[in-house]
C-alpha cells in the first residue's frame, strides 16, 4: 500500500470564515459609520431647532418692541395717556423672552447689547408714559420721543444683526447636514453593492469549489456502485473537497489494481486445477502404462528381440511424455508467492527446476530494491522464465543456465542463458521450439514489454526480455 503525501492546504471553514468576517467587517463599518452619521445629523437637527426657536424669539421681541413703540408714539402725539401698567406688562413678556433666549451661544455679545437697549428702551419709554399722564401737558415730550425712536433704531438693527447671524448659522448646519446624508447614502449604497458581489462570488465559489466537485464524485460513485469500470475525477482545488476527489482517484487506482490481481488470481486458480487434474488422471495413467509396459516386457520370450526393441522404443516416448506432463504441471503450479515476494519465489521455482531437470539454473539479481513489478506484470514474468527454460529441457541440451535481473530507464530487464546447442532462428523446423518462442513473446508485449531472442548455433541462446517496473512509491 503506497503512502500519498498530496499536500492539501487550503480548508472550506477557513475561506468561510474568512467570507463571514469580511461580511461582519462590512457590517460593523457600514453600520457604525452610519449610526455616528444619524447621531451627528440629530445633534445638527436639535441646533437648527434651537436655532429657528431663537429666531423666533428675536422676531417676538422686535414685533413687540415696534408695536409698543407705535402705541407710545400714538398716545404722546395726540396726547392721550399710555397706561403705565400696560408698559410694564410689555416689558415683563420682553424679559421673559430675553430669559428663554438665553445667554450663551455665538451671539451672546449682541444678546447682552440688546438686553442693554431694552433697559435704555425702558427707562425712555417711562418717561414718555409719564409725561403723557401729566395733565398740564400741552404737547408731546419731543426729546424723549427722539431717543426712544433711536433706541428702537437700535434694537432693530441688533434684532437684524441676530436674525441674519441665526439664519446664517442655520443654513450652514443644513448644508453640513446634506453632506453627511449624501455619505450616508452611499455608503449604503457601496454596502448593497458590496454585499451583491459578496453574495455573487460565494454563490459561484459554492457552486464551482463544492457543488460541481461533489455532483461529479456522485456520478463517478454511480458508475461503480453499478458495476462500471470507475473514471478518475479532476482535483480541482487543494481543500477538503480537492482531498476527497484525489482519495477517490485513488480509491479508483486500487480498484484497478485489485481487479487485475482477482484476474490474476482467477487464471492462477484455474491453472491449479488443470495441474491438480492432468497429475490425477493423465499423469497417473502414464506412471500406470510404464507399468504395464514392464510388466509385459517381463513376459516376453528370449527370442522376441524384435518385440524387445518396440518395447524400449516404447517406453522411451512413454517417459518423455511423463517428463514434459511433469514439467507442465510444474509449470501451471508455478505463481508469485504473496507472503515471499518475486524473487524468492523465483529462487525457489529455479532451485526446484535445477533439481528436477538435472540442469542448475543461478539466479543473479542487481538492486533487487528497485524491481518492483505490478502483480499481473509478475504473473506473466514467471510464465516467460518458465517456458524459456522448459525451451531450454527440450530443446538446448545445456549443461547450465543463468537467470540475469536489473532495472534500468524505468523497465525491469530479464536474461535467460544456456550453453546448449543454439540454432538458427530462420531455418529451424522445430515447430515446438518455434511456438514457445511466439507464445513468450506474446506474453511480454501483453505486459507492456518486449522480447528478443540471440542465439548462436553451438554456442547458446540468449532471451532478454523487457518489462515496465511499476513506479508507485511502496
Amino acid at each position: 500500500m503506497s503512502q500519498d503525501s498530496t499536500a492539501f492546504p487550503a480548508r472550506i471553514d477557513r475561506r468561510l470564515s474568512l467570507f463571514l468576517l469580511t461580511l461582519f467587517v462590512l457590517v460593523v463599518v457600514v453600520g457604525g459609520t452610519s449610526l455616528y452619521f444619524t447621531r451627528v445629523i440629530f445633534i445638527s437637527v436639535q441646533e437648527v431647532k434651537k436655532e429657528s426657536e431663537r429666531l423666533d424669539v428675536i422676531n417676538r421681541i422686535h414685533y413687540m418692541v415696534h408695536h409698543m413703540i407705535e402705541e407710545i408714539d400714538n398716545a404722546a402725539l395726540h396726547l392721550a395717556s399710555f397706561s403705565e401698567d400696560g408698559r410694564a406688562a410689555y416689558f415683563m413678556e420682553l424679559r421673559a423672552l430675553l430669559e428663554r433666549y438665553g445667554k450663551d451661544g455665538a451671539e451672546a455679545v449682541l444678546m447682552t447689547e440688546f438686553s442693554r437697549e431694552i433697559g435704555d428702551l425702558d427707562v425712555h419709554s417711562q418717561r414718555v408714559v409719564g409725561r403723557t399722564q401729566e395733565t398740564s401737558a400741552i404737547q408731546p415730550p419731543l426729546a424723549e420721543l427722539r431717543a426712544l425712536g433711536e433706541t428702537s433704531a437700535r434694537i432693530q438693527a441688533l434684532a437684524h444683526g441676530m436674525t441674519a447671524a441665526h439664519r446664517s448659522h442655520m443654513d450652514e448646519l443644513v448644508q453640513s447636514n446634506s453632506w453627511k446624508m449624501e455619505v450616508v447614502f452611499w455608503l449604503y449604497g457601496g454596502f448593497v453593492a458590496g454585499g451583491s458581489l459578496l453574495i455573487i462570488a460565494s454563490s459561484m465559489f459554492f457552486f464551482r469549489g463544492i457543488a460541481q466537485p461533489l455532483r461529479r464524485l456522485s456520478l463517478a460513485a454511480g458508475e461503480i456502485a453499478a458495476g462500471n469500470r470507475g473514471e478518475k475525477v479532476t482535483v480541482a482545488s487543494r481543500d477538503e473537497i480537492g482531498q476527497l476527489s484525489h482519495a477517490f482517484n485513488v480509491m479508483v487506482d486500487r480498484l484497478k489494481e485489485n481487479e487485475q490481481e482477482l484476474r490474476g488470481m482467477a487464471t492462477l486458480k484455474e491453472r491449479e486445477r488443470i495441474a491438480q487434474e492432468l497429475h490425477d488422471t493423465l499423469a497417473q495413467e502414464l506412471a500406470v502404462l510404464q507399468i504395464k509396459l514392464n510388466e509385459a516386457e517381463a513376459n516376453l520370450p528370449s527370442d522376441a528381440a524384435r518385440a524387445r526393441d518396440a518395447f524400449v522404443e516404447i517406453h522411451k516416448i512413454t517417459g518423455r511424455a511423463y517428463e514434459e506432463l511433469r514439467q507442465a504441471i510444474f509449470g501451471l503450479h508455478t505463481m508469485v508467492s504473496k507472503s515471499l515476494g518475486l524473487i524468492p519465489t523465483l529462487t525457489e521455482y529455479l532451485h526446484d527446476y535445477s533439481h528436477m531437470t538435472k540442469i542448475p539454473v543461478s539466479l543473479k539479481v542487481a538492486r533487487p530494491e528497485a524491481l518492483r513489478f505490478a502483480p499481473d506484470v509478475e504473473v506473466q514474468l514467471i510464465r516467460i522464465v518458465h517456458e524459456a527454460l522448459t525451451n531450454v529441457f527440450k530443446h538446448a541440451q545445456a549443461r547450465h543456465g543463468t537467470v540475469n535481473l536489473e532495472a534500468a530507464d524505468g523497465f525491469g530487464q530479464i536474461m535467460i542463458e544456456d550453453d546448449g546447442r543454439g540454432f538458427v532462428l530462420s531455418d529451424s523446423p522445430d515447430n515446438g521450439l518455434h511456438l514457445g518462442l511466439k507464445t513468450m513473446r506474446e506474453r511480454a508485449e501483453a505486459a507492456g514489454g518486449k522480447l528478443t531472442i540471440n542465439s548462436v548455433s553451438g554456442k547458446g541462446t540468449q532471451v532478454v526480455v523487457c518489462l515496465p517496473l511499476d513506479e508507485r512509491t511502496p
